[in-house]
């Protein structure tokens, strides 16, 4: 499920650190509306992998040293899920809140406008992503204590893309669908190194196109759920070419 949010602000001013606050809008929303969902989705299990992603459309704004400018003083989140619960959820989480202010720093966000996309239909062993929020090719390192964020236009920021990539798939699918995850193949059409302000960390990630073989049913999840880590946080989001 696919949806796109119209975000009113009160001023121009918006932080830098936009996916932050714009998944705490998310978070309040959720739980407002259902506190079990909330919960299943943030406390039970920690650092649960969650089908979701977003990706933010600002129209035309300027990126200070720690705000951004937007000028219409209006945001597009652009939202899509392969588990419909999290699109049900969301939609009504979303619906509740409409009209009311959430307050942010220096400013504050009304929902005004819900609407929900058609999907496009996957049917061949192949497909072309091209990103709608940058991918980011995260690795860990000593129990998490050590972090590191790749390039896609490098060999190793490759290597680690198709481990996660896979990772990401088995722990949707399970080991039964091992061996169509073990076939998949990706190449880099084109890639634009960014770095984008998340938690008060400078990451690196990619705006790029990939060009992706697997069954039909693995690239209808990238579509969907999106590509790359953190994606429950505003990264990976992607579209059809």
């Amino acid at each position: 499920m696919r949806f796109n949010v119209e975000l009113l602000l009160e001023n121009d001013i918006f932080p830098k650190d936009k996916n932050r606050i714009i998944l705490s809008l998310m978070k309040h929303n959720f739980n407002s509306y259902d506190k079990d969902y909330f919960a299943e989705l943030y406390k039970e299990t920690p650092n649960k992998i969650k089908s979701f992603t977003f990706a933010l459309y600002m129209g035309s704004c300027k990126f200070l040293r720690e705000e951004i400018v937007i000028a219409e003083k209006k945001i597009i989140l652009n939202f899509s899920t392969y588990d419909m619960k999290d699109g049900i959820m969301f939609y009504n989480s979303f619906l509740k809140n409409k009209g009311l202010k959430y307050p942010i720093k220096n400013n504050s966000i009304k929902i005004s406008k819900i609407n929900l996309n058609r999907e496009k239909t996957i049917t061949e062993n192949e497909a072309v992503y091209k990103t709608l929020s940058p991918i980011s090719v995260r690795e860990h390192f000593g129990d998490n204590k050590k972090t590191w964020y790749h390039s896609l236009s490098d060999a190793k920021g490759q290597e680690v893309f198709i481990n996660n990539l896979k990772y990401q798939l088995k722990d949707k699918f399970g080991e039964e669908r091992i061996l169509d995850i073990e076939e998949i193949e990706f190449e880099v059409l084109g890639n634009k190194e960014v770095k984008v302000k998340n938690y008060g960390i400078e990451v690196l990630s990619n705006i790029c196109m990939l060009k992706i073989k697997a069954k039909p049913y693995i690239l209808d999840y990238l579509y969907k759920a999106g590509i790359g880590s953190q994606r429950s946080t505003g990264f990976g989001m992607v579209d059809l070419v």
